[in-house]
């Protein structure tokens, strides 16, 4: 098959969303691997695996790895810094999500089948996604800045090793019974769309309250904006170039 055949879809869909797509759209040079600034902070980058809400990693996501603009970057290694001295840190699930990721998700949301239903939305019908917010049609992570994560620290269960034949457990379980990703009680899991992962949620224990306004706090004071829908998720405000979406893959480091 043509390079230009496999492509057609790609951009059809592109057009679609009113996004530029271009198939060998490089990195720009404003972006950078976390890793490279904070290797300390740990990441689990879920859409590079099957163990998320569509049940298959997301196209574009070649290697996972966390990139985001470098002030954005430096901003959240000034956050781990600040949440180290108290006893905790950071761990990211996502970050920059090329715009074919993006239309991944659109697509997965309009098809048959919910593979992981069960842990990430067993109350919600995928068809109800995007108007309740748990999807966008344009994301901010498209444009390099906005970061999904979660708090490590005292108390915090190991994380366990996601295979495909783990029993899948409701993502607004208690903390001892959902799924551990290595942090602190948050309330909920990773992607749990649920009115209980709303990030002022009355639903949810006084330590995940606590945990959530530390994390919150942090994130604030180094220019981070959260969103009321996702705990997890926030957004860098300081920087103003940070307009454009974009869609180069996401691929493995070179030492």
């Amino acid at each position: 098959m043509s390079v230009a055949v496999r492509e057609r879809p790609l951009l059809m869909l592109c057009l679609s969303l009113a996004l530029p797509c271009m198939a060998d759209e490089s990195r720009p040079e404003h972006m950078v691997y976390l890793r490279t600034i904070d290797p300390a902070i740990q990441q689990d980058i879920r859409y590079a695996s099957a163990h998320n809400f569509t049940g298959h990693p997301l196209d574009g996501y070649q290697a996972p790895e966390c990139l985001l603009s470098l002030d954005a970057a430096k901003a959240l290694a000034r956050v781990q810094t600040a949440l180290q001295s108290q006893g905790y840190g950071l761990k990211v699930f996502d970050c920059y999500r090329p715009t074919r990721a993006v239309a991944d998700m659109g697509r997965f949301a309009t098809e048959p089948g919910d593979p992981r239903k069960t842990e990430f939305y067993p109350r919600v019908d995928k068809q109800d996604f995007w108007r309740l917010g748990y999807v966008a049609r344009v994301s901010n992570h498209s444009k390099g800045g906005t970061v999904d994560l979660t708090m490590t620290g005292p108390g915090a269960l190991p994380a366990d090793t996601w295979t495909p034949s783990v029993t899948a457990v409701d993502c607004t379980a208690p903390y001892g019974q959902r799924w551990h990703d290595g942090a602190v009680d948050m309330g909920t899991g990773f992607d749990c769309f649920d009115e209980r992962a709303h990030t002022d949620s009355t639903h949810i224990s006084v330590a995940a309250k606590a945990n959530r306004q530390r994390l919150n706090s942090a994130m604030e004071k180094e220019g981070f904006s959260g969103y009321s829908a996702e705990w997890w998720h926030f957004t860098y405000t300081r920087d103003p170039a940070l307009k454009n979406v974009m869609n180069f893959p996401i691929t493995p480091l070179v030492p």
